[in-house]
């Protein structure tokens, strides 16, 4: 058997877990500055939807990470989203002059953090977006590869009442289709024995979530989606050769990258 192809890859940068959040510490003489020293970009029509699509987006890795009760740098969340880094640092810019996110520690090492009001502002626009990707799945069929982006498409759109209806013509889903969990949710699933795809051992597995680094990763969704290798689905990890991870997923199978491996989570079976 032919051996699997390597590319270069970059691999995400870790994030401290000393570096714990400091109460009342704002610093609101940095909140306004860019975060990665780049000139301020034109504000034009196109830039302003940018950053619109990507507020979401940066939200839901500052979530995350209040619920690890971990903060995260700004070079994290740029290395999370394949998109522009002007782009990336005018919605963290933005998250913090509304006072949504702000910056914990001293200037050496300053991370990312929700603020107390910034809780419920990204656990309603996290669930929101999650549960129009599932709409735009379950209901209106749209490929499955497509749904974060027309989600993002939708931002600003679900009302309170709206989102109640979702929840109740959903059956309150507890995740969204790449199997992130849905805030709020009774139905949110559980995975003791989830192990990222890079480490699983060979056999057969269900796979169980793709991260939110690869929703915006059309041309790795497509490959997920062409093989049968989606949340929900049995699969088999037929061998792993220096990260690249040949499986076979529901459809065919296929060789994916170490990128892909490591951001989506799997449990044997």
């Amino acid at each position: 058997m032919d051996a699997i192809p390597v590319p270069l890859t970059t691999q995400e940068p870790t994030v401290s877990a000393s570096a714990q959040p400091q109460e009342g510490l704002a610093h609101p003489d940095r909140a306004g500055r860019h975060l990665h020293g780049l000139a301020a970009p034109p504000a034009t029509h196109d830039h302003a939807h940018g950053i619109d699509s990507l507020v979401t987006e940066v939200l839901e890795i500052l979530l995350e990470h209040h619920h690890l009760g971990v903060p995260v740098s700004a070079a994290a969340i740029t290395s999370r989203l394949p998109v522009d880094v002007a782009l990336v640092d005018a919605a963290i810019t933005r998250l913090l002059e509304e006072g949504t996110a702000q910056l914990v520690g001293d200037v050496s090492q300053e991370r990312l953090a929700l603020s107390a009001d910034g809780v419920p502002v990204a656990t309603t626009a996290v669930r929101r977006h999650r549960l129009t990707e599932r709409l735009l799945s379950d209901v209106i069929g749209l490929e499955w590869w497509k749904v974060h982006h027309e989600a993002e498409r939708w931002q600003g759109i679900v009302s309170g009442d709206v989102e109640e209806k979702l929840i109740e013509l959903l059956g309150d889903p507890g995740t969204c289709p790449h199997g992130n969990p849905i805030p709020g949710s009774d139905n949110a699933p559980e995975h003791a024995d989830a192990v990222l795809l890079a480490d699983a051992p060979v056999g057969p597995v269900e796979v169980l979530r793709i991260t939110e680094t690869l929703e915006g990763d059309d041309e790795a969704l497509q490959l997920l989606q062409n093989c049968g290798f989606m949340p929900g689905k049995h699969a088999e990890i037929q061998r792993n050769e220096r990260g690249w991870v040949q499986v076979a997923g529901a459809h065919h199978d296929a060789a994916l990258p170490p990128h892909v491996a490591a951001h989506t989570y799997v449990a044997p079976r």
